[in-house]
């Protein structure tokens, strides 16, 4: 992004600054230039400008601006993305988000009236939201616009985006935990009382769940274009710079028993962002079928590793019994949850790095949604694999990287908050063959990742 301006230095394009001979008014053109190629390139070309961490001082936003309330072109949602993107910054490091903030107030009108416009296309008007959601200061006029064009659920996540929190309120304390995927989803769900938190710990969480909904809203926004319209190649934009803790939403949802007790209902929204699936390509009743299609327990106890509240543990109790079958979390709470859903299982609290099981011990092993949150999964993979029995099988789902650039931004956003990570299939194959585990299946559509993996005999 672009560096805070110094008084003593020059005002200096950056490495990506605009060309001789193609100056802003010329990119202004381009960027709504009837010809794709031209148009694509010229997006590209802003996104490298916008995007380049070299470039000092304020850049031009009003020709973006005006490309984006002008009449319909792909570039409309594309330019409402990078923008939205831009605003979200850390404000101390860049100009851009201040100055977002500044020509919005300006011109907030112009994407309103796109919001109501029945002809704007569905990327278009998700796109501006996400890039609305970095408003609070103008929460009063944006609010009843989106209440008139969104729905109960998208309405919702704008709503506490554009909240600024008052801590010393009950309510808005209590809302903390329950708002992503969308406050409405927790709406219909009754509460339960969670640990006593204060100061700057309810700030963090707060913050956290705000980038959360964000990076939610605007990863569904760039699947949206790239089913409607395409994305061009794209320069990376810079790591996720925000003050939230690593993994402090996800901590919160581990700790908090109304979260387990929903586990499975949170699970198709869990998968969105780091996985692709916004059109439920993959669902749950697929990932149980993946499940009971590849295991093939040799002879001993079939372990759930970070069972969570048992999702996949009843699974395998379904398919062996559940006198056979283990589960293994290091989260006691959402152990509580598991052994009420999935009675005659032995559940345990425990480190997956470190199992408490002597070599050859288990005949399969699964770990369904948790290979990406449990600490150096190299080192869990090789301690399964020494305590599967020979031929005894590894079954996982996880998720790949994304491969567009604003695809895999939003998708770092999303693992920084929640404690995530996601892996290149390559890595994992290295991981599985070191510690002699043989690679049977590796698939799944978009950033889904199916794997099976058999003990080397």
């Amino acid at each position: 992004m672009r560096a805070q301006e110094q008084p003593e230095l020059q005002r200096i394009p950056g490495r990506g600054g605009v060309e001789p001979g193609q100056g802003w008014g010329g990119l202004r053109a381009a960027l709504a230039h009837p010809d794709r190629d031209t148009a694509d390139a010229a997006f590209t070309r802003l996104a490298r400008q916008l995007l380049d961490p070299a470039a000092v001082g304020p850049a031009d936003l009003i020709g973006p601006m005006e490309v984006l309330t002008g009449p319909p072109h792909p570039n409309r949602p594309r330019v409402a993305l990078l923008l939205g993107l831009l605003a979200g910054e850390d404000a101390t490091r860049s100009y851009l988000p201040g100055q977002i903030r500044d020509v919005f107030t300006e011109r907030l009108a112009a994407p309103l009236r796109l919001l109501e416009r029945p002809d704007t296309e569905q990327c278009l008007r998700t796109a501006v939201l996400y890039l609305l959601a970095h408003f609070p200061a103008h929460r009063d006029r944006i609010l009843p616009v989106v209440a008139r064009v969104a729905d109960e659920h998208e309405l919702a996540r704008v709503r506490r985006c554009l909240t600024v929190p008052d801590l010393d309120d009950p309510a808005c304390v209590a809302g903390i935990g329950r708002a992503w995927p969308s406050p409405e989803f927790w709406a219909r769900l009754s509460p339960s009382p969670g640990p006593a938190r204060t100061g700057a710990e309810l700030v963090d969480l707060w913050d956290a769940e705000t980038a959360a909904l964000l990076a939610y809203q605007g990863a569904r926004a760039e699947h949206q274009v790239q089913q409607e319209i395409g994305w061009p190649e794209l320069p990376d934009p810079p790591e996720f710079t925000g003050t939230v803790r690593p993994g402090a939403y996800r901590r919160l949802l581990e700790h908090d028993s109304t979260a387990g007790r929903h586990a499975e209902l949170l699970r198709p929204a869990s998968a969105t962002v780091p996985g692709a699936n916004w059109g439920g390509t993959v669902s749950v009743r697929d990932e149980d079928a993946y499940l009971r299609r590849n295991l093939r327990p040799a002879p001993g106890p079939v372990l759930d590793v970070a069972c969570g509240a048992g999702r996949w543990t009843r699974v395998l109790a379904e398919q062996v019994g559940p006198e056979r079958v283990l589960g293994l979390d290091s989260a006691a709470a959402v152990l509580e949850v598991a052994r009420f859903a999935v009675p005659g299982v032995l559940f345990t609290e425990g480190d997956a790095r470190a199992l408490p099981f002597p070599d050859g011990f288990l005949g399969a092993a699964n770990c369904s949604d948790a290979l990406h949150v449990l600490p150096e999964p190299r080192r869990v993979i090789a301690e399964v694999s020494r305590c599967l029995h020979p031929a005894g099988t590894f079954t996982a789902t996880t998720y790949r990287r994304g491969a567009r650039s604003f695809q895999r931004h939003f998708q770092r956003c999303h693992e920084r908050v929640f404690g995530l990570r996601s892996f290149e299939p390559e890595e994992l194959a290295v991981a599985f063959d070191e510690a002699g585990l043989d690679v049977v299946d590796s698939s799944g559509p978009g950033t889904f990742l199916f794997l099976t993996t058999r003990k080397r005999a």
